[in-house]
C-alpha cells in the first residue's frame, strides 16, 4: 500500500529528470547567444558614413551580402534563451538608379539569396531545414523583384540615412506573394548600404514550422534579415 502511495511522486521525480535532461542536453546542442539583428553600418555619431562620392546614376550590385532567418525556438515547456539564426554570404542581385533634375529612381530592383547554403551555430538545425521549413533541398533559392521603380528621398542622396518600402514578389518555398518591406538605406562613399527584415506567418509561403515534438520546436513567425552593400559597375 505504502509503495502505490509512493509511485506517482516517483513517477513525477523521473518526468522532472527526462525533462531536466534533455533541457541540459538543448542548451549544450545549441548556442544560446544569437547573432545580433543587422543595422547599418553608420549608426552612432562615432561611426558616421563617409562622405557620398561618385555619380549616383547607373546600375549597382552587390559587393557584400548576408541574409538569413531568425526565429524563436522552444524545448518542451521552457523558453529557449535565444533565436534560431541561420544565415549566407550567398547574394546577387542589382539595383539601376536614375536620375533627372537631381530627382532619383531606383529600378531593375532584384536579389537572390541561396539558401541552400545558410548555416547556423548547430549542423543538426541546418539539417533539418533541408527537409521540413525551408526546404532547402527542393528549393534552393529565394528571390525578391520590385514591383516597380523606388523613389529615392532627397535626404539619401545626400548620404542621410533613410527608410523606404519596397513593394514587390518575393518568391520563397516555391511560392510568390506580393510583399512591402522596409528598407533601412544609406549612401556611404562609393557605397549604398541596405539593411532589412521582413516577418511572414509559416503558411504565407505554404510552409510548416520546423519542429521535432516533443522536444525542440519553434514558436512565432519567422523574420528574413539581410544587410546588403551595393557598388556602382564601372
Amino acid at each position: 500500500m505504502l509503495a502505490k502511495l509512493k509511485s506517482p511522486r516517483v513517477l513525477i521525480t523521473g518526468v522532472v529528470a527526462l525533462v531536466a535532461l534533455f533541457a541540459v542536453a538543448y542548451f549544450t546542442l545549441f548556442d544560446t547567444d544569437s547573432p545580433p539583428a543587422f543595422k547599418l553600418d553608420a549608426n552612432g555619431e562615432t561611426n558616421a558614413a563617409a562622405p557620398p562620392a561618385g555619380e549616383l546614376a547607373g546600375t549597382w550590385t552587390v559587393s557584400e551580402g548576408t541574409a538569413g532567418y531568425r526565429v524563436r525556438e522552444k524545448l518542451a515547456s521552457l523558453p529557449a534563451p535565444s533565436d534560431a539564426v541561420g544565415r549566407t554570404n550567398a547574394v546577387t542581385g542589382q539595383v539601376t538608379l536614375s536620375g533627372q533634375d537631381g530627382a532619383y529612381r531606383a529600378g531593375n530592383v532584384n536579389f537572390t539569396v541561396d539558401v541552400s547554403q545558410l548555416k547556423s551555430d548547430s549542423t543538426r538545425r541546418d539539417g533539418k531545414i533541408k527537409e521540413i521549413g525551408l526546404e532547402t533541398d527542393k528549393y534552393p533559392q529565394a528571390t525578391f523583384t520590385a514591383a516597380g521603380p523606388i523613389d529615392i528621398p532627397q535626404e539619401a542622396v545626400a548620404g542621410q540615412a533613410v527608410t523606404v518600402q519596397a513593394e514587390g514578389d518575393m518568391n520563397l518555398h516555391g511560392m510568390t506573394k506580393k510583399v512591402t518591406i522596409p528598407l533601412q538605406v544609406q549612401r556611404s562613399g562609393n557605397q549604398v548600404q541596405i539593411v532589412g527584415n521582413y516577418e511572414f506567418a509559416w503558411a504565407d509561403f505554404g510552409m510548416t514550422a520546423p519542429s521535432i515534438p516533443p522536444f525542440v520546436s519553434v514558436t512565432g513567425s519567422p523574420k528574413l534579415e539581410f544587410t546588403i552593400k551595393l557598388s556602382k559597375q564601372a
